[in-house]
């Protein structure tokens, strides 16, 4: 693992958890806030803490040593502090990555790129990344692209076993499941397994599977006693979104654009906000005055009759309750956005089908780009978390080519789940051999991560 030194300013929920990532991975760490309370939390991290404004040069320099920096992130709430501390790193020799919410600063004049005038290596934008993921969702309801990997027909399908599933009682290593796909991970209530052939499915497991061929599908479902309406390509003919944030906007809008048979709802309570939505959208798009948590309105507006539901207010509370209640009242899928990983935590059992936490994945995608290296070229977290996912280049210098996956001593609560070998997806057994050049696809622990980036670095 490469050793940095990384700056960081900001130490909101989004700073804290990239620092306390670094941090974990034995990376040194200084950051800087100008809010009193989030200074005190950050100096619970191993970490030094500065209080002072990440757009001021002299704190920077003659404070926070940002000279001695290999890499500055700004993730503020300011996306002007952001976009300042960055062009001041550059000129320090910084890389740079800044979190911008306002696609307006990202939206640059033909010829000219983000990096050129603001001195910004990459930029990540959380409504985008939000976005992104409920894009997924419109096309395959339960399958999440796996994001940075080498071989982009990758998938992850995320279901919950019925006590009626054939699967249910039975080693992994004795389900006959297609050739070009892997069950990574398993989630109950004590807690994430990272599953070996012995491990023993039970009724309301939650399991994600790793596939690179739609065709299997119907195999799959067959194995594990899958309802085909999961898997299948859902037709989404309506659409309702509570709410007029950013993302709720943006995505009515992209819908409209993309999709011209789909019929797409807005809810908002305030009339004025409504009003202004209503404003700012094609005539498509039906703006209703009315509250998602009130269910004689949702029964009103066909409720069951939606195909997707989604919930995009800026409360996170509103979104978990008004999820529930359209999910109770018929419709066929939900979607929540929630800003805690706690309350993930605690609400991702409850019916919600997808939870969407705009700052996890913020998180998850600074963090991917802090830390890829020539060994380590991809990186995704998975349940809170409380797993990962990362995709490592075997090189001769490893020591691991030539040798066979049983003989690898990998680190426990570790799986090599594929290796991509010039382009071919394989889903290895104990025997299969790595070669030079081989990207592989392991999954782990967070507590193993440092163990196993050292193990293939």
């Amino acid at each position: 693992m490469q050793y940095m030194r990384v700056l960081i300013a900001g130490a909101g929920e989004v700073g804290f958890r990239v620092a306390r990532d670094l941090v974990y991975r034995g990376h040194e760490v200084t950051v800087v806030d100008s809010n009193l309370a989030a200074v005190k939390r950050a100096q619970t991290l191993d970490a030094q803490v500065f209080k002072g404004s990440a757009a001021s040069a002299k704190l920077l320099f003659d404070e926070a040593s940002l000279e001695e920096a290999d890499l500055f992130i700004a993730v503020t709430g300011n996306d002007i502090v952001n976009i300042t501390g960055c062009s001041i790193a550059k000129k320090a020799g910084c890389k740079t990555i800044a979190r911008i919410n306002n696609p307006d600063l990202t939206d640059m004049p033909e010829g000219h790129e983000i990096h050129q005038l603001f001195g910004i290596d990459a930029y990540v934008s959380p409504d985008e990344l939000a976005m992104h993921r409920i894009w997924q969702i419109l096309s395959r309801p339960a399958l999440t692209r796996l994001e940075h990997f080498s071989v982009g027909k990758l998938r992850i399908l995320e279901v919950r076993l019925s006590d009626s599933s054939p699967s249910i009682g039975r080693p992994l290593g004795n389900i006959n499941l297609p050739p070009h796909c892997r069950i990574v991970l398993i989630a109950r209530e004590e807690g994430v397994i990272i599953p070996k052939d012995n491990d023993t499915l039970m009724p309301r497991d939650r399991i994600l599977i790793l596939l690179s061929e739609y065709s299997e599908l119907d195999e799959l479902s067959d194995a594990l006693g899958i309802p085909k309406e999961i898997t299948d390509e859902r037709n989404i003919k309506r659409i309702m979104i509570a709410g007029t944030s950013r993302i709720a906007i943006r995505l009515a809008e992209q819908v409209s654009k993309r999709y011209k048979d789909v019929e797409i709802y807005i809810a908002e309570p305030d009339k004025e906000m409504a009003d202004s939505a209503s404003s700012q959208l094609p005539e498509s798009v039906r703006v209703l005055v009315g509250s998602s948590t009130d269910r004689h309105f949702l029964r009103e507006e066909g409720i069951r009759y939606e195909d997707l539901f989604v919930a995009a207010t800026d409360r996170e509370d509103l979104n978990v309750l008004s999820c529930l209640l359209a999910k109770k009242e018929g419709a066929k899928r939900t979607v929540a956005l929630v800003y805690q990983t706690e309350l993930e935590y605690v609400v991702q059992d409850t019916g919600i089908d997808t939870l969407i936490n705009p700052k996890r994945v913020t998180v998850n995608a600074i963090v991917n780009r802090a830390t890829s290296t020539d060994e380590i070229e991809g990186m995704e977290e998975l349940e809170g978390g409380d797993a990962s996912v990362r995709e490592f280049l075997i090189k001769n210098k490893n020591g691991k080519t030539g040798r066979k996956l049983s003989s690898l001593n990998l680190p426990d609560d570790t799986l090599i789940a594929m290796i991509n070998r010039d382009g071919e997806a394989i889903f290895p057994d104990s025997d299969s051999v790595l070669e030079e050049k081989d990207h592989v696809l392991v999954f782990t622990l967070k507590n193993k991560l440092p163990e196993v980036e050292n193990f293939f670095h």
